[in-house]
């Protein structure tokens, strides 16, 4: 089972409560059930003239043509030049700012900007090339939860990129931008003046920190997402091949998945020295998994890193070495992180489920016990 390279294929994102994997009367009996009832969600709904509306991200880019986009992109970057054609040695039309969003139409082969990726992405008026553009959606959810279990939920931002805040509130100060893809968990729910649901997000790296984002932006993920494949297939392992920049699972001697993957390299710090984050190579295990990960770290202006609801994060080093879902950039197939094994974030979510020990969904972390994880391999150059 090989993953698309980039996310345009993936399955589109629902919000349903039916869809949590369990009957009716088995989420009122465990405090699940009940989200906003009809009459509310009509309410509310009617306030933004139902689909007619969808409060797109200030910096989306207008689309004047009629041409029917098949996805949609997110510079990650700080600025990346908008070529004429598919080529760094184009003309450059315009400069655009981190986090500007643009319609993708097709994905194209040009010059190898980089000597892994020679894709680019066309898009209204150019090409942009794909290493620096998150592949996005826009899934807007009016189907709302307003009662939270004690445990809270998983939900996954589902739209380019969503602000938190210190009160349910817009007007309220921002607390963290919250990227597509990202995990969080939710804790509570509050209907704001306008009659919106606003979803109180726990951070496990700070779990003081109060941050409220809008629920429209945010999707429930229903157990069955987070319930494990191949149970009881035994000879289970993973590859991690820095070379070719792969990873591959198999089941005994036979392949079942495989995606390309970016791992761990060297980092110049601030007086020009090198420090070295590569994934290390040799025979590890899974040690310990989480559904979300707040992940800080490197040096104040020279490879920082703060990056809350890091997806689908499944460890096999106790130095924190992980398989981990990455919503910061779209350059898988060469070494730029600081030792882990980034993958897309589907990947990541079949890396989850597949390996051992398994995740209850209510639970935050669990650790494997008596050596019980799953062996990953990291195979040098």
């Amino acid at each position: 089972m090989a993953l698309s390279r980039f996310a345009f294929g993936e399955r589109r994102f629902h919000s349903a409560d039916t869809e949590l994997g369990e009957s009716r009367e088995d989420r009122v009996s465990r405090g699940l059930a009940e989200g906003v009832t009809r009459r509310d969600f009509l309410k509310s709904a009617g306030l933004a003239l139902g689909a007619l509306w969808f409060p797109h991200p200030p910096g989306e880019r207008a689309l004047p043509s009629r041409r029917k986009p098949r996805g949609w992109g997110r510079v990650t970057v700080s600025g990346l030049r908008l070529h004429e054609e598919p080529s760094r040695r184009s003309r450059s039309v315009d400069w655009l700012p981190r986090d500007t969003v643009v319609p993708i139409f097709a994905e194209v082969e040009g010059e190898a900007y980089l000597p892994h990726n020679a894709i680019w992405f066309e898009t209204e008026g150019g090409y942009l090339y794909s290493s620096w553009v998150q592949p996005v959606r826009r899934d807007y959810h009016w189907r709302w939860r307003t009662r939270i279990p004690e445990a809270g939920l998983w939900g996954q931002i589902t739209v380019p990129y969503a602000d938190t805040h210190r009160r349910p509130d817009e007007e309220s100060p921002v607390v963290y931008r919250l990227y597509y893809s990202s995990v969080h968990r939710i804790v509570a729910a509050e209907r704001d003046s306008r009659g919106y649901i606003w979803y109180r997000l726990r951070d496990d790296l700070m779990p003081g920190l109060v941050q409220w984002v809008l629920a429209y932006n945010v999707r429930i993920i229903p157990y069955t997402e987070l319930t494990p494949i191949s149970l009881g297939v035994p000879d289970k392992w993973i590859e991690v091949h820095l070379k070719e920049q792969r990873l591959v699972a198999y089941e005994g001697k036979r392949e079942v998945f495989t995606c390309r993957v970016s791992t761990g390299t060297i980092f110049r710090d601030a007086v020009g020295g090198l420090r070295d984050f590569r994934t290390p190579v040799g025979n590890h295990q899974v040690i310990r998994k989480t559904a979300s990960r707040h992940m800080r770290g490197g040096t104040p202006g020279v490879d920082f890193y703060d990056l809350p609801g890091v997806p689908f994060t499944t460890y096999f080093t106790w130095t924190g070495v992980a398989i981990h879902g990455t919503y910061w950039h779209n350059d898988f197939g060469r070494p730029r992180s600081h030792g882990c094994v980034n993958a897309p974030t589907d990947a990541a979510l079949w890396v989850f489920r597949w390996t051992t020990p398994y995740v209850p969904y209510r639970e935050q972390v669990v650790y494997a016990r008596n050596g019980g994880g799953t062996p990953v391999a990291v195979v040098g150059a």
